[in-house]
């Protein structure tokens, strides 16, 4: 408060004199910051005059005694004095005052009163009786004259004030000092009217809390400021900074904040500055930045003249926007659905209500929804290091028994909400959605454990799971005889905690187990078998089912482990089980050729042998563990270079015909397909027929000492394979000469200008080592073959190869498309097509010859 000092200029005996009267530049309240207020305390302005009490006249004759005085003294000084020492607004609307009002003319006005004018409005807001006079005797000294300047001092704190008449901030408030000879303060009176005091401007405010609950934007916080007066219309609004509109605003009801009022005392409305709205988020972006705006005005809708305070912008879109999650586990195998998994993303830390729905994407409608409570997934933190919330991420939850459909898919929804209920949208809330992967029902398995054959039928034990199981409840086990049925059995499912781990998905999993006992005669499973496992819809089975079909379990079954052949015998061990051994004792091993046609046969006498493994396999069938046989045949002459089959026959006939039944091997070879005997390989077809023959006679190249050798060099490698110990020169030099080939060799063969020699020429050298020739000179394909089939090359003249037009090859062998030969000229094995041999054969007059 600013100390100003008024001088008053008195006599003393014969000297003037100058007195100071202390007073105070009246400003009332206090400027402050937009602070968080906290409770202070705060004290009250000291009071300039002493606070010395004269307590007001209170006897008829004591006031008529000073009226009397002060009339008297009206004559040497009828001024009317007065000062504003101090205003100030305390306890958030009282106002306290202080100062004195010293004149005569108050005789005969004994009540006291000072009031607060709003000079601009021209209205009282209130006013105090002053039950006590302060001593002012620096006032006295000043003005000597007037009869009660000694207790023209006043104190008062005025609570009575009615601050809804002002209309502005900046109104002209006066302070009205009053003596008055009426008891209410009017009557006869005398004002003194203090300089205009000026109330705190400072606009304070602070936002406690921003938030989302239970889909609502929370907003409270408080707006304690003297410009709100003549402003009785308090709004909050609700502005999208990145957009630049208002979104909302609502009607704020005053809010007792005591704590404020106790650190702003000077501001009117700190008492109830505070505020408590919330809006809808039906229009609201979270990713947005938005503004809170504190809105004073004059009219109800908020507009008018106002005075706004816009609080610090706020934005509740997280710093790492990322969304993921991943279903861990989505499991029927009891029944009911549980899921586990973890969804992770910031924006949780808003939408804090975590839902997960059951969807059913086949026909695009929810099945379910729960609220969910989040746990702890460090594995998700540590991959995850940037999501805060990624720590507590996890889910587990039952969503109990839902009404599923068989072959729909569903996916699991994790969302985060700022809705506290339902599913966590109203069309209104905001939330974040992660997709699971589909899971299609349509999932079925099962196994059978054991299918073995009884005294009085079979026993079957295993376990089916079917998600057809979730609208077709009646399960049943179905046996039948090639694809006719033969036994039924309606089951009771057990617990299968193993099924269950493997197939967390898959309807009931947990009680799927079975062990039932199928009276069933032998006789009549004779042939191939197999389980139905059905889930019906209808109590009997027989109608809205739902199949699982098992392998087939032939009951007329065998093996030949071991299959030996020599060129005199053929081994056969192996095994043989029916369900009809005891109407067939007789057993019986028959080959056949590659037509079916029987070669030979043989009762099989070694038998009964013990085969715990064949029972262990196939115990669905009876004697299995009584079904080894062995037996050992001659090899037949009908039966070599062939690929035959074995038969394993069970009949009634002692023969080895009659009612039978039979198992096939597969095709067993008698020496069929590639045979090699010294250097001759001889391919045989499964008919035993020959398809290729290689000679794999050594080649000798007629270089360089016969250029023109080619004949007899082709001649010395056909009797060399032939076992005579011969070479090239040798047989050059015994080769006869002649003017003509048909008689000898035309030149020298020596020498690169000899010519040649024919087959009749060159049969001397051949018969003379051999004894005999066979010129083969237009010769059928099948001759020259059956050459090669003994092992007798057959040595062919071409022409036009190599670059000759006449030359001669030694033929090897031959296969399906090709003819195989040995070349003197290049002294390597090669081979051509039938047809190319044709061709070149033919322009040589097809000549040949062998032995």
């Amino acid at each position: 408060m600013e100390i100003k000092k008024h001088y008053k200029l008195y006599k003393n005996g014969k000297q003037w004199c100058c007195m100071a009267l202390a007073a105070a530049a009246v400003s009332v309240g206090l400027m402050l910051g937009n602070t968080n207020v906290k409770a202070a305390t705060t004290t009250t302005a000291d009071l300039q005059a002493e606070q010395v009490v004269t307590p007001a006249a209170d006897s008829t004759s004591q006031s008529t005694d000073l009226a009397a005085q002060e009339k008297a003294a009206q004559a040497k000084d009828n001024g009317n004095y007065g000062w504003l020492d101090s205003a100030n607004v305390v306890n958030n609307g009282n106002l306290q005052v202080s100062g004195w009002q010293a004149t005569n003319q108050a005789a005969g006005k004994d009540s006291r009163y000072v009031i607060v004018y709003d000079s601009t409005t021209n209205t009282e807001l209130g006013r105090t009786k002053i039950n006590g006079n302060l001593a002012r005797p620096d006032v006295a000294k000043a003005y000597p004259n007037v009869v009660n300047a000694k207790d023209a001092g006043y104190q008062a704190t005025m609570n009575n004030l009615d601050w809804s008449k002002v209309k502005n901030v900046d109104d002209h408030l006066q302070i009205v000092s009053r003596y008055s000879d009426a008891a209410n303060g009017e009557g006869d009176h005398v004002d003194s009217w203090s300089q205009p005091i000026n109330l705190d401007k400072s606009n304070n405010a602070y936002l406690d809390n921003f938030s989302i609950v239970n889909n609502q934007l929370q907003v409270t916080g408080w707006n304690a400021t003297n410009k709100a007066l003549g402003k009785n219309n308090h709004y909050i609004i609700l502005f999208d900074r990145t957009a630049g509109h208002e979104l909302a605003r609502q009607k704020a009801t005053a809010v007792a904040r005591p704590d404020v009022a106790k650190v702003y005392p000077q501001v009117i409305n700190a008492q109830n500055s505070g505020f408590n709205v919330s809006f809808s988020l039906a229009n609201v972006d979270l990713n947005h930045e938005l503004q809170v705006i504190s809105r004073y005005s004059d009219v109800q809708n908020g507009e008018g003249n106002n005075v706004n305070y816009w609080y610090v912008p706020k934005k509740f879109t997280p710093s790492n926007t990322s969304n993921q999650g991943n279903l861990d586990n989505f499991n029927l195998s009891n029944g009911e659905l549980t899921v586990a998994g973890w969804h992770a993303t910031d924006y949780s830390q808003v939408e804090s209500n975590h839902y997960l729905i059951l969807f059913d994407k086949s026909n695009n409608t929810q099945a379910a929804s729960i609220k969910v409570t989040n746990v702890a997934r460090p594995d998700v933190a540590k991959a995850y290091p940037g999501v805060q919330s990624a720590s507590q991420s996890g889910f587990n939850a039952n969503f109990g028994k839902v009404n599923l459909t068989p072959g729909h898919a569903y996916q699991i929804v994790s969302r985060y909400s700022t809705l506290a209920e339902g599913n966590g949208d109203n069309g209104q809330s905001k939330f974040t959605d992660f997709w699971s992967a589909p899971v299609t029902l349509n999932q079925q398995a099962y196994n059978i454990d054991n299918f073995s054959a009884t005294k009085d039928g079979f026993n079957v034990t295993g376990w089916v799971a079917s998600d057809q199981a979730i609208n077709k409840r009646n399960p049943y086990l179905i046996l039948l005889n090639n694809g006719k049925e033969i036994a039924r059995t309606k089951l009771s499912l057990t617990d299968r905690p193993d099924v269950a781990k493997v197939y967390p998905s898959l309807y009931n999993s947990q009680k799927s187990g079975f062990n039932v006992n199928l009276k069933v005669d032998p006789a009549v499973a004779n042939g191939t078998l197999k389980i139905l496992l059905r889930f019906a819809g209808s109590t009997d089975g027989n109608s809205n089912y739902s199949d699982q079909a098992s392998q087939d379990y032939p009951t007329n079954i065998g093996n030949f482990d071991n299959v030996q052949v020599t060129a005199s015998n053929i081994t056969v061990s192996g095994w043989r089980a029916s369900n009809l051994t005891t109407s067939k004792p007789y057993e019986y091993l028959i080959v056949l050729d590659n037509g079916g046609k029987e070669l030979y046969r043989q009762q099989i006498t070694d038998k009964d042998i013990t085969r715990n493994d064949v029972q262990n396999v196939y115990s669905y069938v009876l004697g299995t563990n009584k079904s080894g046989f062995q037996v050992t045949l001659p090899t037949q002459a009908s039966m070599m270079h062939k690929v035959v089959k074995l038969i394993n026959r069970l009949t009634d006939d002692p023969n080895g015909n009659g009612n039978y039944i039979d198992v096939y091997s597969g095709p067993v070879s008698v020496f069929s397909g590639a045979q090699t005997e010294g250097k001759k390989t001889t391919t045989y077809n499964a008919d035993g027929q020959i398809i290729a023959v290689y000679n794999d006679a050594e080649v000798i190249s007629q270089l360089p000492e016969l250029p023109t050798g080619c004949e007899i060099t082709a001649v010395t490698m056909m009797l060399r394979y032939a076992g005579y110990n011969v070479n090239k020169i040798q047989l050059a030099n015994e080769m006869p000469r002649s003017n003509n080939g048909d008689y000898g060799f035309v030149g020298n063969p020596f020498s690169p200008s000899g010519w040649w020699i024919f087959p009749t020429g060159i049969a001397p050298v051949v018969n003379k080592y051999v004894g005999h020739s066979d010129i083969m000179t237009g010769a059928s394909m099948e001759r020259i073959k059956d050459k090669l089939n003994q092992g007798h090359l057959v040595v062919a003249w071409v022409a036009n190869v190599n670059g000759f037009v006449n030359h001669a090859l030694a033929l090897t062998g031959y296969d399906a498309s090709r003819l195989f030969y040995n070349n003197p000229w290049t002294g390597r094995k090669e081979s051509m097509t039938y047809g190319e041999f044709y061709q070149h054969w033919n322009a040589d007059r097809q000549r040949a010859i062998s032995y």
